[in-house]
């Protein structure tokens, strides 16, 4: 168990690992695309005209991933003690966001590929789910430096599942779909923002505490 107060270097640690991942995995995100040198000027041509949805895809998978990491941030700043089942998933979270480039730069060479939009989809939808999962053990196993309420934790976890329940949904759409798929995982961000706006709502309608 590593507690953040009685061992602030291991907790650290923990912290520095996990940012060290996620900025790794978000530059090679960026350097991914490239116009090979030596191109003749109709394939130099070719090749700057599809700079603009390879350039895309880049921003949506470092909103995708800059979106994971401002979660795994929140989650830490709230956390007190590192157990090892959150240890154990943290690792399987960070091996997740270092996979990303992967389907980032597979979509971006094959964009007409149904199968490259599934494998984009799996990996994000998976990032999403172990982040879900690391959400509900710090709560289970009362690692939390203060208790979240019950509204705060249900609207963590229900966001969380939306942006799964998202990707999972355009796994087989993108069979159908094709280069129209990305419209599905854009369409979560304003769908997350009318999550927190009605949960807000909600909240201020609430009677206080007395």
């Amino acid at each position: 168990m590593i507690d953040r107060d009685q061992n602030p270097h291991e907790f650290g640690r923990v912290l520095s690992l996990s940012d060290s991942i996620f900025g790794v995995a978000m530059t090679l995100l960026v350097i991914s695309i490239v116009i090979p040198a030596g191109l003749s000027a109709r394939e130099f041509s070719a090749a700057v005209y599809e700079l603009p949805p390879r350039i895309g895809i880049m921003a949506l998978s470092i909103a995708v991933a800059a979106s994971a990491w401002l979660v795994h941030h929140r989650l830490f700043g709230l956390v007190q003690r590192v157990d090892a089942g959150l240890l154990h998933r943290n690792i399987v979270l960070l091996g997740l966001v270092a996979l990303m480039p992967l389907p980032h730069q597979v979509l971006g060479t094959y964009p007409y590929e149904p199968l490259a939009y599934v494998l984009y989809a799996v990996v994000l939808a998976a990032v999403n789910a172990m982040a879900v999962i690391m959400d509900v053990h710090v709560r289970r196993h009362r690692l939390l430096r203060v208790p979240q309420t019950d509204s705060e934790y249900r609207l963590e976890v229900t966001r969380g599942l939306l942006v799964v329940s998202g990707f999972v949904l355009s796994i087989p759409l993108a069979l159908v779909l094709v280069s129209w798929t990305p419209v599905i995982w854009i369409a979560l961000l304003p769908l997350d923002r009318l999550l927190v706006a009605r949960a807000r709502r909600a909240r201020a309608h609430e009677p206080p505490d007395l």
